[in-house]
């Protein structure tokens, strides 16, 4: 079965570890792939971490970031950046994955499917709140109503990866919570089942980007955080009823 789009995974260049894991699990199944080198954020230095801004992270989120996030996020910028540069569609990993025997026939699927749906999620959530818009054999193509957190896996269209890009001149949130908030960048935001990849530590706890929930930062920041979420779902409530009446 050949190999439909071009595959990378985000990986910091000196995680010898993480890089070899990858390139057993995806050698393993077929699938050919390049790296992309990570920012790492606890060192500073690259421009995309000037987009970063702290004092909005706080507000917003209810805690302050730690260091590895920006960089998380310029990392996976840098994965927009290359799908624009590429025009064409990818997939994009996290290098703490763990892929299921039904990849290669997953990812066969999703050339068909790119043109109309830019952002397809291939990773595992649980149950969530969706709605089913395609049925191919086996495989469910679902949008979702509520958007789980993570960026474990994901193909992302051209035209996705730009609206990412435009909606990023500050990075004010964790990116998985950037992605959920498609008030934010117009993108709805689907899924493939059964989902051919899971993240390798469902717990976060051997993250590179470290513990981002262990500093709950000052009490007056929960309510600006409480205003924000209760702000977003609204918007994100009306940015979904606009998807469906635009039949997406």
């Amino acid at each position: 079965m050949n190999q439909p789009l071009d595959v990378f995974v985000i990986s910091l260049a000196d995680s010898a570890a993480r890089r070899a894991r990858s390139s057993e699990l995806l050698n393993d199944h077929g699938v050919e792939f390049e790296f992309i080198d990570g920012v790492d954020g606890r060192k500073g230095g690259h421009p995309l971490l000037g987009r970063f801004c702290a004092d909005k992270f706080l507000v917003r989120h209810g805690r302050p970031s730690v260091p590895g996030e920006a960089g998380c996020y310029a990392s996976h910028y840098l994965a927009w950046q290359k799908c624009v540069e590429l025009n064409r569609p990818i997939v994009v990993f996290e290098d703490d994955f763990a892929v299921r025997d039904n990849i290669k026939e997953a990812f066969s699927l999703l050339p068909e499917l790119m043109n109309d749906y830019p952002f397809i999620r291939l990773e595992d959530n649980g149950p969530i709140l969706h709605k089913e818009v395609k049925q191919l054999g086996i495989y469910t193509l679902s949008r979702f109503l509520k958007i789980p957190q993570r960026a474990t896996c994901y193909a992302l269209a051209p035209s996705a990866a730009q609206a990412f890009i435009k909606a990023s001149e500050e990075f004010i949130y964790p990116v998985d919570v950037f992605i959920r908030h498609q008030n934010l960048h117009q993108v709805p935001i689907y899924g493939l089942q059964p989902y051919p990849v899971r993240p390798a530590d469902p717990a976060g706890d051997h993250s590179e980007i470290g513990n981002r929930h262990r500093n709950k930062g000052p009490f007056w920041c929960k309510l600006t955080k409480l205003v924000f979420k209760l702000r977003n779902a609204v918007m994100n409530i009306l940015t979904n009823v606009r998807h469906s009446l635009k039949g997406r």
